[in-house]
């Protein structure tokens, strides 16, 4: 099993109750809407929707008080998708929609509409997140920790065939962000900075996070 590193130091603590999971499904896409007409989260991979197997990893876990899928104008389709879903019709699932102007707005929106609890925030394409994948991540949060993201060595990602979005520098080793984080929203303040806490760890779970044809491409081969 690849390596756990910590980057600042974060206490190890048992999952806490009251937290709510959080499944972004509202950005642009618009990488992948140059090669395919569907929606992003829509994207078939073996014959189910992408979204599909991040709402089953978290609400699998059975870790979370409630779950959100957030929406926007430009994932009208996953929106309707979700309408439908058997997790939503089930009440397991609710809906949320925000502006989709950008991913930090859409996230500021959802901290203030969700105060005061904690908030487990996922991309929903990351085809590959399970169960214990969720649990280990969760197993490294801790109240003192505001923010705490999750991060992958860049060089861990690049061989997979995945080109990382967002890279982050640390102590001589590049990382890249996964789109995991955890909040506390009791916590942050508008206008006020804010501490972001980090560990990496090297996951094939979250490290394929599908942005590109290229990525696309590169996730069929990890699981044919």
């Amino acid at each position: 099993m690849p390596p756990l590193v910590i980057i600042n130091i974060v206490p190890i603590n048992t999952v806490m109750t009251g937290m709510n999971a959080v499944v972004m499904c509202g950005g642009k896409g618009s990488r992948m809407a140059l090669e395919f007409s569907v929606e992003k989260p829509l994207l078939l991979i073996k014959g189910k929707p992408m979204i599909e197997y991040v709402l089953d990893a978290i609400v699998e876990s059975n870790q979370f008080t409630s779950v959100f899928a957030v929406s926007s104008n430009h994932t009208t389709g996953t929106a309707a998708y979700l309408r439908c879903h058997r997790y939503h019709l089930a009440g397991i699932v609710k809906l949320i929609t925000t502006t989709g102007i950008d991913y930090s707005t859409d996230l500021v929106q959802l901290i203030e509409l969700l105060k005061p609890s904690q908030i487990f925030v996922v991309p929903s394409d990351i085809p590959l997140l399970n169960v214990n994948t969720v649990n280990e991540i969760l197993n490294c949060w801790t109240p003192a920790c505001r923010i705490l993201s999750v991060l992958l060595e860049k060089k861990f990602v690049l061989e997979l065939g995945i080109k990382p979005s967002i890279e982050i520098p640390f102590k001589g080793v590049e990382y890249c962000h996964s789109g995991i984080s955890i909040l506390d929203t009791s916590q942050i303040r508008s206008g006020s900075d804010i501490v972001e806490s980090y560990f990496a760890i090297n996951r094939k779970e979250i490290a394929f996070n599908i942005n590109t044809k290229d990525d696309l491409v590169a996730l069929t081969a990890e699981i044919s």
